[in-house]
C-alpha cells in the first residue's frame, strides 16, 4: 500500500537543500589510515613507499630512418623537458641490426630517463648497508631521503645496475601459461570446453553437493535440472562460437545464480593466472616491479568476467596496477565527456588499490581524429585537467601514449605529444612541467590521502545480477527476442556510482569508491556516510556488515531500486521483521516505474523505479509533489539510515540535473560535514589529499574564469600554486583565488597545525 498525504503542506521553501559547514573528524584515527595501508602491505609495496616513485614517461616510437643518434637526440629532449621515463619503446624497423634494443635502453639510462615505465621504483631497496657501502653518511631517515637519492654515488650504483638489467632483457623468462599481464579481454559467461573440468571442481568445492548445488541453481523454480553430475551442471554453462576476446553463446537458464557463479569462477581464474605470473617475476627479481592492468573502467565487469580489484591485489607482492585512460577509448559509456570521467576513472584505479602503487600507465598524450569512438582537441588546458585528475586520485605514475606518433598505419598522426613535426607541442611542455614538479613533491604525494567523506558502495554482486539481466529472458540465439533494452541494464549501478561522483564532486564533497572486500577488511568506519547507488541485489555477508556499521555509528543512504534481489537472484520480499526492513523502517509493497506516471519531485518531472513503502519505523522526511513518500529516515542502533524513494543516482549521471544533484547531496550528508569548504566554484572541481605536513588541492576547471574560495578545518601558514610557484592569498580558515579557464591548478598549502609523522 502507498503512503499518500504525509507531506501535503509541504513547500519547495521549507526544503531549500542547502548546507554548510566543515567538520573536523574526532578521533586518534579517525579515516583507519593505518588499515587503509594495511590492505595491500607486502614487502614491495613498502619497499615502493620508502623510494617513493612518481615516474612520468612516454612511449617512443622509433620513426621511419631513425638511428641510435636519433633516439639519443629525442632522449635528450624527453629528459630536458623534465619526464622521467619511457612508459614504452617501439622499435620497428625492419633494419634494426642485432643488439639495437639493448643499445637504444643503455642510451636512455645515459640520457638520464628510465627505459621503463616505472622508473626509481625499479631501483634496488636503499638500506643501511647499501649506504655504507657506497659511503654515505647520511641517516637513512625519512626526512633525508630526497638527499640520499640524489646522491652522485647512489645515483651513479643505480644507473650501474639499470645497466645490468639492460643486458639481461634478453634472458629474461616468458611468464607462465602466456599471460601477457595486461589487459584482460572481454569475456561474457559461457565459456569453452577446455574449461568445463575446472569450473566443475570450483562448483563441487563452492556448493560440496549435488543438493546444496541444484537449490543454489534455483532448480525447479526457474525449470528443471536434470544434471547427475558437477561435470555436468557445468556444461550448463559451456559455449560455441568464441571470438578472439571470450566472447561466445550458449544456452539460456531463467535462473540467475548459475551466471553469477560462472562469472565469478572466470573472473577468479584470470585473477588467480596474474597471482601466478607476479610471483613468478617477484621470484626472479624482487626489485623490478611489475604491472596489471584494466580497462573500460566504466563497463559492468562481472558480465566480462572481470574482477579489477582482485586483479589489483595480485599486484600487491608484486608493483603496480594501473589503467589505461585513453579519450577515444574509454569514455564513450558517458557520451564522451571527459574532465569529470576523467578523475572517476583515476578515482576507481586508486579505490581498487587502495594503499597500493596506483597509476595509468597509458594516458593519452595527444589528439585523436580516427582511432576511437570520438576525435578530441588536447593542448595545453587539456593536458593540465588530465594530470590534475590523476593527482587528484592519488595516482603515482603517468604514461603518455605517445612521445612522437606512429608514421604509418593504423594511429597514424595520432596521440602525440610531439607535433607532425616532431617538435615538442605546448602539452608536452605542460605534462613536463608537472613531472618536474612531481619530482620534488613525490615524497609528500606518497604519505597523503583522502579524507572521504562518503563511500560510495562498488558492489561486484550487484553488477553479476544486473549483468545476467541484460542477457534477457528468452533464448539469445533467437533473433526475435533480441532487444537493445535488455542489454542496458548491466550498466545500471555504474550509471549509479557515477552519478553520486558527479554530484558530490560537483558540490566539493570527498569521496572514495568502497568495495565488498573493503567491507569485510573492517574499512566502513572510513566513511561517515555510505551511499548505495541502484543496489539491486547484495551478498548476505555483506549486508550484515552494513548493519554492524549503521548500528555502531554510521549513516547509511540508499535510493532505488535496493535490494529488490539476493545474490541468487531470489526476491526479497522485505518482510516485516527481516534484516532489511529493520534496517530501513519499511516495507516495500512494490516496485514501481514511473514511466507512464510521473513522479513530480519539487516541480521536476521524473522517470524513475520507485517504490509503494509502508514505513515501519522509519519517518518520512519528504514527499513527491503528489504526496507519496520520496525521503524516508530511520534510527538504528547509534546511527542511522536515509531511503531516497527513486534513482536519485542514476538519473544525475549524465550533466545538467542540478536541483536533482543538490538534492542527492543533502540527504546524503544528513548533519555531517565536509572538512572543506568551496564557494564560487560554478563549473571548477575542487579536491583534496592530505598530508601530515600540508594539503594539497587540485582544481580542475572545464569553464570560465571563476573566483574560488576554500575553508577549511586547517589553518594555513602559507600555500602556492605548485607549478608556478606563485602564493595564493590566504584567509582566517583557508584561501581565495582566481582559477583560470579551462585548466588544472594545484596547490600545496601548509598546515599551521601540522604533526610531523
Amino acid at each position: 500500500m502507498m503512503v499518500l498525504g504525509a507531506c501535503q503542506n509541504q513547500t519547495v521553501q521549507d526544503k531549500p537543500w542547502t548546507w554548510s559547514g566543515t567538520e573536523q573528524r574526532e578521533g586518534e584515527d579517525p579515516y583507519l589510515t593505518q588499515k587503509y595501508w594495511e590492505l595491500n602491505q607486502s614487502p614491495m609495496q613498502t619497499r615502493l613507499r620508502e623510494l617513493s616513485p612518481f615516474p612520468v614517461g612516454v612511449v617512443y616510437y622509433q620513426q621511419r630512418g631513425d638511428s641510435l643518434e636519433d633516439a639519443i637526440r629525442e632522449f635528450d629532449v624527453i629528459q630536458s623537458l623534465g619526464f622521467t621515463a619511457l612508459k614504452q619503446v617501439q622499435l620497428k624497423a625492419p633494419y634494426n641490426p642485432t643488439g639495437y634494443d639493448e643499445a637504444v635502453f643503455h642510451a636512455a639510462i645515459e640520457a638520464g630517463i628510465s627505459p621503463w615505465y616505472y622508473g626509481i621504483g625499479g631501483w634496488q631497496s636503499i638500506t643501511r648497508q647499501l649506504l655504507d657501502s657506497l659511503e654515505i653518511d647520511l641517516a637513512l631517515t625519512p626526512e633525508n631521503r630526497p638527499r640520499i637519492q640524489n646522491h652522485p654515488a647512489l645515483m651513479a650504483h643505480q644507473r650501474a645496475l639499470w645497466h645490468q638489467r639492460v643486458e639481461r632483457m634478453a634472458s629474461k623468462p616468458a611468464p607462465p601459461q602466456s599471460n601477457k599481464m595486461g589487459e584482460p579481454g572481454r569475456n561474457n559467461p559461457w565459456m569453452p570446453a577446455r574449461l568445463i573440468p575446472t569450473f566443475a571442481q570450483w562448483l563441487q568445492n563452492t556448493y560440496g553437493s549435488l543438493d546444496s548445488l541444484k537449490d543454489a541453481w534455483n532448480c525447479g523454480y526457474t525449470g528443471s535440472c536434470a544434471f547427475q553430475s558437477f561435470e555436468q551442471a557445468a556444461r550448463e554453462l559451456q559455449g560455441t562460437g568464441f571470438d578472439e576476446y571470450g566472447n561466445g553463446v550458449g544456452k539460456l537458464s531463467h535462473d540467475f545464480r548459475r551466471f553469477r557463479d560462472a562469472m565469478k569462477f572466470q573472473s577468479e581464474l584470470i585473477v588467480e593466472e596474474y597471482e601466478r605470473v607476479m610471483d613468478f617475476y617477484t621470484q626472479y627479481d624482487l626489485q623490478e616491479p611489475e604491472r596489471t592492468g584494466g580497462h573500460q573502467l566504466f563497463e559492468n565487469q562481472a558480465i566480462n568476467a572481470w574482477d579489477l580489484e582482485g586483479q589489483a591485489k595480485a599486484a600487491a607482492v608484486g608493483g603496480s596496477f594501473y589503467a589505461s585512460i585513453h579519450l577515444p577509448h574509454h569514455f564513450f559509456l558517458v557520451d564522451n565527456e571527459i574532465t569529470r570521467p576523467a578523475y572517476w576513472q583515476a578515482r576507481i584505479v586508486a579505490d581498487m588499490f587502495k594503499g597500493g602503487w596506483a597509476a595509468t600507465w597509458e594516458s593519452t598524450g595527444g589528439p585523436t581524429q580516427w582511432s576511437g569512438y570520438q576525435g578530441f582537441t588536447v593542448d595545453g588546458l587539456t593536458m593540465s585537467r588530465l594530470v590534475v585528475s590523476y593527482l587528484a586520485a592519488g595516482l603515482k605514475g603517468i604514461g603518455f601514449w605517445m612521445w612522437n606518433s606512429r608514421g604509418e598505419g593504423w594511429e597514424v598522426g595520432e596521440y602525440a605529444l610531439t607535433d607532425l613535426q616532431g617538435q615538442p607541442s605546448e602539452r608536452a611542455l605542460v605534462a613536463g612541467q608537472f613531472s618536474r614538479a612531481l619530482q620534488e613533491q613525490r615524497f609528500e604525494l606518497w604519505q597523503a590521502l583522502d579524507e572521504p567523506t562518503v563511500g560510495i558502495l562498488y558492489s561486484w554482486e550487484n553488477e553479476a545480477m544486473l549483468g545476467r539481466l541484460s542477457l534477457g529472458g528468452y533464448d539469445l540465439n533467437t533473433p526475435v527476442y533480441k532487444t537493445n533494452y535488455d542489454r542496458q541494464f548491466r550498466q545500471y549501478h555504474t550509471e549509479a556510482r557515477l552519478g553520486v561522483a558527479r554530484a558530490l564532486g560537483n558540490h566539493h564533497i570527498p569521496y572514495e569508491f568502497l568495495t565488498e572486500r573493503d567491507l569485510e577488511a573492517g574499512l566502513a568506519a572510513r566513511y561517515p556516510v555510505i551511499y548505495l547507488p541502484y543496489l539491486l541485489a547484495l551478498d548476505a555477508r555483506h549486508l550484515r556488515l552494513l548493519q554492524d556499521y549503521v548500528a555502531q555509528g554510521g549513516r547509511l543512504v540508499a535510493d532505488f531500486p535496493l535490494l529488490m534481489l539476493d545474490s541468487y537472484g531470489r526476491l526479497n520480499k522485505w518482510e516485516k521483521n527481516s534484516q532489511v526492513a529493520q534496517l530501513f523502517g519499511v516495507q516495500i509493497a512494490d516496485y514501481q516505474h514511473s514511466f507512464n506516471e510521473y513522479k513530480i519531485l519539487n516541480g521536476d518531472t521524473l522517470r524513475t523505479q520507485y517504490g509503494d513503502i509502508q514505513p515501519s519505523g522509519a519517518e518520512i522526511v519528504e514527499c513527491f509533489d503528489d504526496g507519496s513518500p520520496s525521503v524516508l529516515s530511520h534510527r538504528f542502533g547509534q546511527g542511522e539510515t536515509a531511503l531516497l524513494n527513486l534513482e536519485a543516482s542514476r538519473l544525475v549521471s549524465a550533466p545538467g540535473r542540478v536541483q536533482l544533484e543538490r538534492f542527492l547531496c543533502f540527504y546524503a550528508l544528513g548533519a555531517r560535514r565536509p572538512p572543506f569548504e568551496v564557494r564560487g566554484a560554478r563549473q571548477s572541481q575542487v579536491y583534496r589529499r592530505a598530508a601530515p605536513l600540508a594539503d594539497h588541492y587540485f582544481i580542475v576547471n572545464d569553464g570560465g574564469e571563476e573566483q574560488v574560495q576554500i575553508s577549511s578545518v586547517h589553518t594555513y601558514a602559507q600555500a602556492f600554486e605548485v607549478l608556478g610557484q606563485t602564493e595564493v592569498r590566504l584567509t582566517n580558515r583557508g584561501m581565495e583565488l582566481t582559477v583560470p579557464a579551462g585548466k588544472g591548478l594545484w596547490i600545496r598549502a601548509g598546515k599551521t597545525d601540522a604533526v610531523r609523522p
